[in-house]
């Protein structure tokens, strides 16, 4: 099933192949606009929400396409994977982090502060989980499923659709709708609860693979 995000990003892509713009340079520009999320969401009231959230949305339209470009011009690089990887990995961080301190400045209460911390450390160990995925030099298959190493097979369970669904790509929509209808905070302790739980799975699915035992 393609994503919302990733039919907003194939036109887009389409004009990128003919910029002289490398794969790398949108991944960096995609990063830019996550930081500006940022910005926008330690603000703390409903339009730097939106605004926000805006952005981050644009952040995962940039991250569609320097793949995209990259596989159009023949330019995929091992250093390109890795720093696709790990500026996802910071964007979702950080802007949960800004979530976290725009809506402390909002409303002042400090439990708010669980949900964010909570949510960014399920983003942070989930992130550990694709580096080992990829030290192990196997990767994400369609979406999120684990794609076993060459080799070894792999059986597509119950677990492996339900991490296709979680990550299908277009949270950053859900995002959007949490912004506009002003339940960012709402949002917050979902993500708390969901990039954990999102981090379990993957464990579970991979654990044979992390450890050798394919």
């Amino acid at each position: 099933m393609k994503s919302i995000n990733r039919i907003l990003s194939e036109p887009l892509s389409a004009w990128l192949v003919k910029t002289n713009l490398h794969p790398n340079s949108i991944t960096i520009m995609s990063g830019a606009s996550g930081l500006i999320a940022f910005l926008m969401f330690i603000m703390g009231n409903t339009p730097s929400f939106i605004l926000g959230a805006l952005f981050f949305e644009l952040f995962y339209v940039l991250d569609n396409c320097d793949g995209e470009v990259a596989r159009a011009k023949g330019l995929s690089s091992h250093f390109g994977s890795w720093l696709d990887t790990l500026v996802d990995y910071v964007v979702h961080v950080i802007a949960f982090g800004g979530i976290m301190l725009g809506l402390y400045r909002q409303h002042e209460n400090p439990v708010i502060f669980i949900a964010g911390i909570a949510a960014m450390i399920g983003i942070f160990l989930s992130f550990f989980v694709v580096i080992l995925q990829k030290v192990k030099k196997y990767g994400l298959a369609v979406h999120g499923m684990p794609k076993a190493p060459e080799g070894s097979k792999k059986k597509i369970g119950p677990l492996d659709n339900l991490i296709d669904v979680l990550s299908i790509g277009d949270f950053s929509l859900v995002v959007i709708i949490f912004a506009v209808i002003g339940r960012m905070e709402l949002l917050l302790w979902l993500a708390a609860f969901g990039a954990n739980i999102f981090c379990v799975i993957l464990l579970i699915l991979n654990f044979k693979y992390i450890v050798g035992r394919a």
